[in-house]
């Protein structure tokens, strides 16, 4: 990757990598180059550790705003995460500026996180559920009618496909219970009698602190 520092993360799992992210991760130095070009963006080094699927850093507007360029793997799980930020429009998620979908690569402009200290760092456990209950009530909007969201119940039966192909390589589990499990995890949705939009990866890493969100994190 030259010219390009990669995020620790990211470089860890390059050697274990399949054939459409090692694509991705080719492309990734000149998408970074033309999304800076276009939206005329002064980039910074990549967060550190950063993740697996994206490339994320700080950055400067042309007028000195302070915001993030996040470019991302396609992938099914952040499928429609551009459209998410949208429909949240700033409350309890950091607000989406712009956006562009290329070939592998969906490249997002957002808000800044400012301090940006991940929850986990700054609260006890206990106190780290109810930031997360906080912010589930601000998050489960209703979609609008011609929204793009996959329903819930075809996200569960992929991930249910998925375990149970992986359950015939561990013999360790209890196939009985785990299929029962699988059971319930398919059938669960379908009982839903309204529907919410869900964030899928709401854990305490993944919840920064900002001044827009100051009181929520306040002791």
């Amino acid at each position: 990757m030259p010219d390009l520092e990669l995020p620790t993360n990211l470089m860890r799992e390059m050697t274990e990598l399949a054939a459409p992210r090692r694509t991705w991760l080719a492309d990734l130095p000149a998408v970074v180059e033309t999304v800076s070009r276009e939206c005329s963006l002064e980039v910074g080094r990549p967060f550190q550790p950063g993740g697996v699927t994206s490339w994320t850093a700080p950055a400067r507007t042309a007028a000195g705003e302070r915001v993030v360029l996040k470019v991302g793997w396609r992938h099914d799980e952040a499928l429609h995460e551009a459209d998410g930020l949208a429909a949240w429009n700033g409350d309890g998620a950091v607000r989406l500026l712009a956006h562009r979908v290329l070939d592998h690569t969906t490249a997002l402009l957002l808000e800044a996180c400012e301090p940006g200290t991940p929850l986990s760092d700054i609260r006890p456990p206990e106190e780290q559920d109810v930031v997360i209950a906080g912010l589930l009530r601000r998050l489960w909007i209703e979609p609008a009618a011609d929204s793009p969201f996959r329903p819930l119940t075809s996200m569960c039966d992929v991930w249910a496909d998925e375990f149970e192909e992986k359950l015939t390589r561990a013999p360790h589990l209890d196939p009985g219970l785990a299929r029962t499990g699988m059971e319930q995890f398919r059938e669960l949705p379908r009982t839903a009698t309204q529907s919410r939009l869900l964030c899928t990866d709401l854990h305490p890493d993944n919840v920064l602190s900002a001044r827009h969100v100051a009181a929520m994190l306040r002791p």
